[in-house]
């Protein structure tokens, strides 16, 4: 019994440590997050913090952490003087409708490559993979002549068109149809189905959290595009707000509280979508790799 009750004891010492070394490392662990997301947050909050100084508080040395007095007014003067109202509803409307077209022609395409056999079928998709190599930048020329002769210029369908058939979104969306049993198609064509009602009562379903993934990207990228917006939109009530945050510096007085509170304007939209979504964007992403 005495040689029973020593090994019971020193079993419940041995648990007691082991419990006591993983409590430890899960504070360590903790306490690293914690240090490491206020540093990676530390560009965020200065960003809101000055956004609310007056411009004479943002450069001083040594740095005011938070304004003495909060300057709304800052917002006032992009809002009523420099149009952001209707800026922001571009960059909005502008995102919104490219997100949704190009989640329609990527899940058509991908749905396409994944469950139809055709001739060329995989060329056709190795072309459309290899297009990802191609930088964007070198296709703006001739992208800015074929859009000049349609007569696109200054117009938001001049910045939708060239990203509708994304070759990401078209690779992302055939890796989930690949998954969806052909037993399922079968079956609906049998009960007299058509190839478009099969996609919408079938694949759509079995597509949400592709959706959701894909959906979040394509529409931070459009929110966040620069380049091509600033080549193709050319009168300010077209303007993103990419573009207007540069249309703002001045090389003699730039404005930098005013750049500061747009670019609050600018990341707020964002870190909304992505705190409300983050759930499905990571469930996507890693069903998408698990699929793939």
């Amino acid at each position: 019994m005495t040689l029973l009750t020593q090994t019971k004891k020193k079993s419940a010492a041995k648990r007691a440590s082991r419990s006591g070394e993983k409590g430890l490392t899960a504070g360590a662990a903790f306490v690293l997050m914690a240090v490491v997301s206020l540093i990676t947050l530390f560009p965020l909050l200065w960003l809101f913090s000055s956004s609310l100084k007056d411009i004479s508080q943002i450069f001083v040395n040594p740095p005011i952490w938070l304004p003495t007095t909060l300057h709304w007014e800052n917002f006032t003067e992009l809002f009523v003087n420099r149009k952001f109202g209707i800026i922001t509803w571009n960059s909005l409307l502008l995102s919104t409708t490219m997100t949704i077209t190009a989640l329609l022609f990527c899940s058509l395409a991908g749905f396409a490559f994944a469950k139809y056999r055709f001739r060329g079928k995989d060329i056709l998709f190795v072309f459309v993979l290899a297009s990802l190599m191609i930088p964007h930048e070198a296709t703006m020329v001739p992208l800015f002549i074929i859009y000049k002769n349609l007569h696109l210029i200054d117009n938001i369908w001049g910045v939708i068109l060239p990203d509708l058939a994304n070759a990401f979104g078209i690779f992302f969306m055939r890796q989930y149809c690949s998954s969806i049993p052909d037993e399922m198609m079968e079956a609906a064509r049998i009960d007299g189905c058509s190839e478009i009602g099969m996609f919408r009562r079938i694949i759509l379903p079995n597509l949400k959290s592709a959706f959701a993934a894909l959906g979040i990207i394509l529409f931070v990228k459009q929110w966040n595009n620069f380049l091509w917006p600033s080549v193709i939109l050319r009168s300010q009530e077209h303007m993103t707000l990419s573009v207007a945050l540069k249309a703002l510096e001045d090389s003699n007085n730039t404005p930098y509280h005013l750049i500061m509170a747009g670019s609050v304007v600018s990341v707020l939209p964002l870190l909304i979508i992505v705190l409300i979504f983050q759930r499905q964007l990571i469930s996507g992403m890693i069903d998408g790799a698990i699929k793939g």
